[in-house]
């Protein structure tokens, strides 16, 4: 599967209770990791990646500028480059940091808000 340039991940108040509804309307949810605090769940349709869905209270102690932000509201996006270190080097003077360059589960994140509060994750493109 190749992953999407952007991908969006929506704070939900119930993860599976969203992936039983999704998969009604015809998606596929890749299983959930064994740690119960990382409930991020990967949808796809017709076999190409379509969303990822995340338990809101996780998302928003993920990334804390999105604790007030409602279910329905919030969420943030993904953006798969091809050289993560150049581009967060390229786009650093111009956006508001949110969380600084880490590393979770074997992949660089770096994550911030563009002009109209957004927040968007930067990683690594590759194929999973």
């Amino acid at each position: 599967m190749k992953p999407p340039a952007i991908a969006p991940c929506l704070g939900v108040p119930g993860t599976q209770a969203t992936v039983d509804f999704y998969e009604k309307l015809g998606f596929t949810a890749l299983p959930a990791g064994n740690d119960p605090d990382d409930d991020l769940r990967i949808l796809l349709f017709d076999g190409e990646f379509a969303l990822m869905v995340y338990r809101d209270e996780h998302l928003r102690n993920w990334l804390p500028v999105l604790k007030d932000t409602p279910v329905g509201a919030f969420g943030m996006f993904y953006l798969a480059v091809d050289d993560f270190d150049a581009y967060v080097e390229r786009i650093r003077p111009f956006v508001t940091v949110q969380k600084d360059v880490m590393e979770h589960h074997g992949d660089k994140l770096f994550y911030f808000t563009d002009l109209n509060g957004y927040v968007i994750g930067v990683n690594q493109k590759r194929t999973r």
